[in-house]
């Protein structure tokens, strides 16, 4: 993994990685997990092409398997 880093971004690198050193508050720490939630559906929903269903998002059905919108118009 880190040579492919280096690939990409160089030796040194050319962009600066930063992480949080304190610990989150509680609302701060709900409200990055709702927008993780969002970002997560709205993913879904754009390699689905339509709106997932409870069982894709939560992680129950193998969205690989599964139809696109486009994929189950019917041409006439």
């Amino acid at each position: 993994m880190s040579d492919n880093f280096k690939k990409r971004f160089g030796d040194p690198a050319r962009i600066k990685i930063q992480t949080e050193t304190k610990k989150a508050s509680f609302p701060e720490e709900s409200y990055r997990s709702q927008k993780i939630a969002e970002a997560s559906i709205d993913i879904l929903r754009g390699v689905l092409g339509r709106e997932p269903t409870q069982d894709e998002i939560l992680g129950k059905v193998d969205i690989s398997r599964a139809k696109k919108a486009k994929d189950r118009v019917t041409h006439e």
